[in-house]
């Protein structure tokens, strides 16, 4: 049990008792004594922990407290009563003690680290501030200039930067937080609805998400309106060719009349013919995966937007259509798109479950255009085939998704072979401008069923293995040769 002298002689801040070794007290300039090991503490910088003056010389050169000293070498204080430790009193208010010194320890070492750290997020906070104002100015300024020809949109840094300040202004003004924190076997919680005086708590959140761990949270999938009772089956439906008329339309009456083949499916595979939207309305609530064959319009996708469970899609736009088509379900997981629309890859970076996608043949008629990094992570495999006059734009969906994919596979041929609107002699640099620090696997797509020029593949896969990250391997789809 502490005793008056005992307080006397043990540090303010770790409570260890005083010696003449490691916990040798220190007098600082203030009056306040504390032992040499907390005075080494970086956490306190040049201030006195207790009162937080300025310490006006170096910590390691402040005199000893000789008079503590002397008191120690003459073996503390006179002969006094001793507590009997084995008293439950005694023990339980000794754990109290215990714990308070402990706490008192923790507290004076963070809240420095603490402020530290809050002063780092203000100073970032308003250097992303300064860079915004500063593209701002510029671009307004070539407006009022005419110069319609030099005028850019906001870069993709400055793209993630503005995300991050909205960010940081909804935590700051959130009005409720749930939390729960574990030690051991002990769990606490709490949801309260926060104040103007629960700043702290506020900031608390700010700094977790610029540490990257706050993260947004998804919606849970929603749950179908009434779950399958029956025997076990499998839940395709394959469109065959019987089901089209002699038109070339779809009989959807007599697929329905046999409610046996496509009550409850969740799969549809190979939809065709020309009023392929009467069928899907019919299975919309219940369809999780969607393959389409041959050219569709608006008032086909029109239906799949309204599909709630839908998580593949494998679907080609008609390029002759002049109707604007619809965004895709923001719920897919997996997703083949070939000929999409502009506002068609744009809603693609709005799927936060989306760990698969392909792009083929997107054509805009509109220049280039970059797209904003993706704020989800999800992606992880990434297919695009494209003419060299979309390259930019498709380098940019490469680099919205750079933090995320693992594997990439490009349509490229060799050297002068044919196609050449599929020849990227840059491939290599392009890849590496896109900073791809996920990616372990690249695969280079022929179009054709032949390799005509191994040596030259082989050359190419070298000279792009070069730009990409070291664990990355880049294949060749037809001759299947690596360079690892």
């Amino acid at each position: 049990m502490s005793t008056p002298i005992d307080m006397e002689l043990q540090c303010d801040i770790c409570f260890q008792q005083f010696n003449l070794e490691d916990n040798r007290p220190k007098s600082l300039p203030c009056g306040h004594t504390i032992c040499r090991e907390c005075l080494q503490n970086p956490a306190f910088g040049m201030k006195c922990p207790n009162c937080r003056k300025h310490l006006a010389t170096d910590p390691g050169g402040l005199p000893d407290n000789f008079s503590l000293i002397r008191v120690m070498e003459k073996d503390g204080a006179p002969a006094r009563k001793v507590a009997r430790r084995e008293d439950p009193k005694v023990q339980q208010l000794q754990r109290g003690v215990d714990a308070g010194r402990r706490v008192v320890q923790v507290l004076r070492q963070a809240i420095p680290m603490a402020v530290e750290a809050l002063h780092r997020q203000l100073d970032s906070s308003v250097a992303h501030l300064r860079d915004m104002e500063s593209a701002l100015d510029k671009l307004l300024r070539g407006e009022q200039g005419g110069d319609e020809g030099e005028l850019q949109g906001p870069t993709p840094d400055l793209a993630v930067k503005r995300l991050r300040m909205e960010d940081s202004l909804r935590l700051l003004s959130t009005d409720k937080c749930t939390v729960v924190a574990e030690e051991g076997a002990t769990t606490w919680g709490a949801s309260v609805e926060l104040g103007r005086m629960d700043d702290v708590l506020r900031l608390l959140l700010l700094q977790l998400r610029a540490d990257s761990q706050l993260q947004k949270v998804v919606d849970p999938e929603p749950l179908p309106s009434a779950a399958y009772v029956g025997p076990p089956r499998i839940p395709i439906l394959t469109i065959a060719g019987t089901d089209l008329g002699a038109t070339g339309h779809l009989k959807v009456n007599d697929i329905l009349r046999d409610g046996h083949r496509w009550r409850n499916i969740r799969t549809l595979n190979n939809l065709k013919g020309s009023n392929s939207e009467e069928l899907l309305r019919v299975m919309a609530p219940h369809l999780e995966e969607l393959k389409i064959l041959g050219s569709v319009g608006p008032t086909v996708l029109e239906e799949v937007q309204k599909m709630p469970l839908l998580k593949t899609l494998i679907v080609k736009c008609s390029v002759d259509e002049e109707d604007d088509f619809p965004d895709l379900p923001p719920q897919l997981e997996q997703l083949a798109i070939y000929y999409p629309t502009e506002n068609q890859l744009q809603s693609v970076l709005r799927m936060p479950r989306l760990r698969s996608l392909m792009v083929h043949g997107y054509h805009a008629e509109e220049d280039n255009w970059a797209f904003p990094p993706s704020q989800h992570g999800a992606l992880l495999w990434l297919g695009l085939q494209f003419h060299v006059d979309q390259k930019d734009t498709m380098m940019s969906l490469l680099r919205a998704f750079a933090a995320s994919v693992q594997e990439l596979q490009v349509t490229c041929v060799v050297g002068g072979d044919d196609p050449a609107v599929f020849s990227f002699p840059e491939l290599g640099p392009d890849l590496a401008a896109c900073a791809p620090a996920a990616l372990r696997r690249l695969v280079l797509h022929r179009p054709l069923v032949r390799c005509t020029q191994v040596g030259a593949c082989m050359l190419q896969l070298q000279t792009v293995r070069g730009f990409l990250p070291p664990n990355a391997s880049v294949f060749c789809d037809v001759c299947h040769k690596s360079v690892l």
